[in-house]
């Protein structure tokens, strides 16, 4: 039931712990707002769920909704819970799993259609968690993270999420977040297959919100990239003043604050972090350092000349041998010396043959692609060439045309052309038909052969190279 809370200069903390921040789940905004609430009403000493009572006036109240909204709302996204599930993702045994959390035990709300004196009264919904929701949301000591509510009562369902990631890093100040990554989180991984999409749709309004209404200001974005193509954003952010927090929660009335909306780098330029150690550093500080125990002054000396692939490796192997029980000495001390020593297992050596082929399959199939393109190339070379030689010429064409009826293949075909249009064919034919217009360009071509050479020498080089580097990828497998 609600109880009464102390009040802390307003402050209603929501704590999670940061395993149900990146949880893979997907709300809509009233669900966010009645999963928030609840939040609200969970107390640092509780020891186990109790039944939460969530009054409407009160939702109504916090989020700054008009009146006009309908109870009905809250009690439609209370019901849409119950069927909701997160799915938190962990290592077992160097393979990913997923372990699937019912939220809602019951919900208690009032029926539909009931009206009438006295109903106000009754316009509240009470929720039970499922039990197993106990360890990502009670007694939280470690690995978690707690905000205001205010920081989030005017955010849709997206701005919350980007803004609870970046909360997490808060004492860092940046986080780098993974394209791929926040599509799964979010569970978009169908709606926006291209990068531009997902980030005008989803991440720039997101940052706008964020800017505009929470604790916190993203100064920069940066969009990390793997050849032309976007992998990954960093963020770097700051905590706002006590003045611009009040500003920006309207509690300085008659000043504005004009926020900065960090605009993204251009697509043309990769845009990369101030240093290749700071890139690393903040890619893999949760796995090095939160998980590990490594000290950040150890990890920022590790990383001097060290490469994010020996990273990965290091970190994986580390994760394998620690399932297995292989580590007899400190966590900290073994990563260490895996990055240091380059240590493997049989799982890494298999993935590091299945990556070798998936390059060499790929690399195969971007030959095929190029060869594709230059006879493309030799195509367009031609057809330019014929256009030029027939107009300096008109006589050209006629003359290719009189050959083909000398040749006996051709006029065969040229003979088989007539007879079904029971006439002779005009030069239009020839220009019009598919089969006849490729015989007198190949016939063009055989008769202003010197025009043509260098350009059939040029692609007979390019694929004859081609096909040697094809036949060394063909060899390797």
């Amino acid at each position: 039931m609600k109880r009464k809370r102390k009040q802390n200069k307003g402050i209603t903390l929501i704590k999670k712990s940061n395993q149900l921040i990146e949880a893979r789940y997907k709300f809509d905004v009233w669900e966010t707002r009645v999963f928030l609430s609840v939040l609200a009403n969970i107390r640092r000493e509780d020891e186990d769920f109790k039944t939460y009572r969530i009054w409407y006036r009160d939702v109504i109240k916090t989020f700054g909704l008009t009146s006009g909204q309908s109870y009905g709302f809250l009690r439609d996204a209370s019901r849409s819970l119950m069927r909701k599930v997160f799915n938190v993702s962990n290592e077992e045994n160097g393979f990913q799993r997923e372990t699937e959390y019912h939220i809602i035990r019951s919900v208690n709300f009032l029926s539909e259609g009931e009206k009438g004196r006295g109903v106000e009264s009754q316009e509240f919904i009470d929720i039970t968690f499922d039990p197993q929701m106990k360890p990502m949301l009670l007694q939280l000591q470690r690995n978690f993270t707690a905000y205001d509510l205010r920081n989030v009562v005017k955010l849709g369902t997206y701005p919350v999420r980007v803004y609870e990631l970046l909360k997490q890093y808060e004492s860092i100040g940046e986080r780098t977040l993974g394209f791929e990554e926040m599509k799964r989180m979010f569970e978009l991984t169908e709606e926006y297959p291209l990068f531009g999409n997902f980030f005008q749709k989803v991440i720039a309004p997101s940052m706008r919100d964020v800017n505009l209404h929470t604790d916190i200001t993203i100064t920069k974005v940066e969009k990390i990239k793997e050849g032309k193509r976007v992998v990954a954003l960093r963020f770097v952010f700051q905590r706002k003043s006590e003045e611009e927090l009040r500003m920006a929660r309207g509690e300085l009335i008659g000043k504005s604050l004009e926020i900065p909306f960090p605009p993204p780098s251009k697509e043309a330029a990769p845009v990369r972090p101030a240093t290749e150690k700071d890139r690393l550093f903040n890619l893999f500080h949760g796995d090095v350092v939160q998980k590990f125990g490594v000290t950040p002054s150890v990890f920022l000396e590790l990383l001097e000349g060290c490469t994010e692939e020996q990273l990965s490796q290091a970190i994986r192997v580390t994760r394998r041998a620690k399932s297995q029980n292989q580590i007899k000495s400190s966590l900290a001390g073994f990563f260490v010396q895996a990055l240091k020593n380059g240590y493997t297992d049989p799982k890494e050596e298999e993935l590091k043959r299945k990556a070798s082929e998936a390059r060499e399959t790929q690399a195969k199939i971007e030959i095929k692609e190029s060869m594709e393109a230059l006879k493309d190339e030799l195509a367009s070379k031609i057809n330019d060439t014929i256009r030029e030689l027939t107009s300096a010429n008109p006589e050209l064409t006629r003359q290719a045309i009189d050959a083909l009826y000398e040749n006996p293949v051709s006029k065969s075909v040229i003979d088989e052309q007539e007879k079904l249009l029971n006439r002779a064919l005009s030069i239009e034919d020839f220009r019009q038909e598919r089969i006849l217009r490729e015989m007198v360009k190949a016939k063009i071509v055989e008769l202003e052969k010197g025009k043509f050479k260098p350009f059939y020498d040029e692609y007979e080089g390019k694929v004859a190279l081609l096909k040697v580097a094809y036949n060394k990828y063909s060899s390797n497998l």
